[in-house]
């Protein structure tokens, strides 16, 4: 899955369900589907040699980012039973994103381009969002991509030295808050838990010097500053924002993860993120 424009978003778990075809699936499975009309290059044209079938995955290319760095996402060609695209020809088909969040931007009449490993071997138009579960609205799409950034950035930002952490840090805490200000109000699903926190990523080299900070707790109260560590903080945001995640990637209903998040938003997560986001704005203008 590797290309010349970065990395191959990561696929959850819950994208690998079986399908026999694009005319028959479960109802009740939360999928995105996209009709296409799709035209693959000839092999005169740089294309593929072969006809593709049901089920092909390629990758595609939204002109989405991950970490500020270009990536391309994959996605399942679903055709009918029997019927075959050949190099150079085009056909109607759905397309189904293996992690949908990603495709959040997508609208009708976008074109988008399909890859086989560096190569362009094909480009499709959109021509209808035939199942688009209500959690899949832009803002959810977005807070979602926001989400495994955060997580991505915490479990990796042990390499970085301080400056790139505290600069990093304040980058995707600020999209992750403003990404969790637009998340729908919703009810949780019965019977469903989100279970435990996870545990803080290993290695984590925190924030040195910059640490600990002051704060007024509540600042409509007038009281003494309190201590606060943006370590802390940090890793606070992970675990609820992670333990979501979880859940997001399960085969549950995904309202059961929205409302863990924006529960938790207003109850917990968000207070440590609007926190580290005071000490970061200081810290990081004095770590140069």
């Amino acid at each position: 899955m590797g290309s010349t424009k970065g990395r191959s978003a990561a696929t959850p778990p819950h994208a690998s369900r079986d399908y026999a075809s694009c005319t028959s699936y479960d109802a009740r499975v939360e999928r995105v589907l996209f009709k296409a009309m799709l035209r693959l290059l000839s092999s005169h044209e740089g294309g593929r040699q072969a006809a593709i079938r049901n089920d092909y995955r390629p990758s595609w290319d939204l002109g989405a980012t991950w970490l500020g760095q270009p990536t391309i996402n994959d996605a399942r060609v679903l055709l009918d039973d029997g019927l075959e695209i050949e190099p150079g020809s085009e056909a109607q088909c759905l397309i189904e994103p293996l992690a949908p969040e990603f495709w959040g931007r997508v609208r009708v009449g976008a074109g988008i381009t399909m890859q086989g490993g560096p190569r362009v071997v094909g480009h499709a138009t959109i021509l209808a969002i035939v199942s688009s579960p209500t959690c899949f609205t832009a803002d959810v799409c977005e807070f979602v991509l926001q989400a495994r950034q955060f997580c991505d950035f915490v479990a990796n930002c042990s390499a970085l030295p301080l400056t790139g952490r505290l600069a990093a840090a304040r980058i995707r805490l600020l999209e992750l808050y403003r990404a969790g200000a637009a998340l729908p109000s919703v009810e949780p699903p019965a019977g469903i838990e989100a279970g435990p926190s996870p545990d803080s990523p290993k290695g984590w080299a925190g924030f040195e010097r910059f640490d600990v900070y002051w704060e007024v707790f509540d600042p409509y109260e007038e009281d003494e500053p309190v201590a606060g560590s943006l370590s802390d903080d940090i890793l606070d945001v992970y675990k609820d924002v992670r333990r979501g995640l979880t859940l997001w990637d399960k085969d549950v209903p995904r309202s059961a993860a929205l409302w863990e998040w924006r529960f938790h938003f207003d109850s917990h997560w968000g207070d440590h993120a609007v926190d580290a986001l005071r000490a970061l704005h200081r810290s990081c203008p004095h770590a140069q």
